[in-house]
Order: structure tokens, then C-alpha cells, then sequence
């Protein structure tokens, strides 16, 4: 069997550099409203804003900030443009999903208050917690790898 090449893949290798780049800056976005979050710091005027005005996982942890931030990205579709557009939009959504397991959820249909959580769950910085993240990052990091050295998984 021969592994296809998904979309974000699909770049040339400097393409590739900025696409994770832009897929760990992507990842940190989501907490921009926790002023105390490695994002808040960076623009405390910016998180203490958007804390008072929405709070904590909600427009941020929300299908329109993904929605509006692809389509935002979407005028840049030459050269590098591609690759960051789906890098940021990616690193969001997978920061909501990975949320999405803690017992709080998050407000995913914003501006409706309903909390989305996945059945099972788990508290933010437990050891499962944080063991299950780390196996899915080491499992992203081993099929990134893949992707970049060409290695073949044909069965």
C-alpha cells in the first residue's frame, strides 16, 4: 500500500520549514486570552483584552476563529502563503481539539456558551494528560519526519 501525501505535505522543503513553523505559532494562538500563557506574555495588552471582552476558551477556542483565520490567510496563495495559511489554521484547530479533552471543554460553536468536551477526559496538566499529548506529538513528529525524507511505508 502507498501513503499518500496529504495537502499540507505537498510543499517544496523551505514550504515545508515555514508550514511547521507556522503549525507550532498556530498552536500557541488559542491562548492568547489567558494573560498568564506563553502567548498572553508576548501581547499582555492584547490578552487582558481579549480576556475581559470573551474569556477563556471560547471565541479563541472556536470554529470561527479557525474559519476566519483560513480565510484571512487565503489571499496569500503564492509561494510561502499556502503553507502558513494551513499551518496556523491547523496548529488552532489541533489546540481546540486537544482542549476539547480536558473536563471544561470548550465553547467550539461561538457565540452560542455550550462547552464541547469529548467523553473521556482529563485534567490540564495531569500525567495522562500530558502523556497522551506528548504520544500524539511524538506521532506527528515520526510522520512529519516521514513525510520530509521521503520514507517509503509501502507494505
Amino acid at each position: 500500500m502507498q501513503w499518500l501525501t496529504p495537502v499540507p505535505f505537498a510543499f517544496f522543503e523551505w514550504e515545508t520549514s515555514i508550514y511547521v513553523a507556522s503549525l507550532v505559532f498556530g498552536g500557541l494562538v488559542p491562548d492568547i486570552c489567558q494573560p498568564n500563557s506563553w502567548m498572553g506574555r508576548r501581547v499582555p495588552g492584547v490578552s487582558h483584552l481579549i480576556s475581559k471582552l470573551v474569556g477563556h476558551r471560547t471565541f479563541t477556542h472556536s470554529l470561527l476563529l479557525v474559519l476566519l483565520v483560513f480565510l484571512s490567510l487565503a489571499q496569500w496563495q503564492e509561494g510561502w502563503g499556502l503553507a502558513l495559511q494551513w499551518g496556523i489554521s491547523l496548529g488552532i484547530a489541533s489546540h481546540i481539539a486537544l482542549d476539547m479533552m480536558t473536563t471544561k471543554g470548550v465553547h467550539l460553536l461561538f457565540p452560542l456558551h455550550y462547552a464541547f468536551r469529548f467523553p473521556f477526559t482529563t485534567k490540564t496538566g495531569s500525567t495522562f494528560g500530558e502523556g497522551l499529548i506528548n504520544a500524539l506529538l511524538i506521532a506527528g513528529l515520526f510522520y512529519v519526519s516521514f513525510q520530509l525524507f521521503s520514507v517509503d511505508l509501502t507494505l
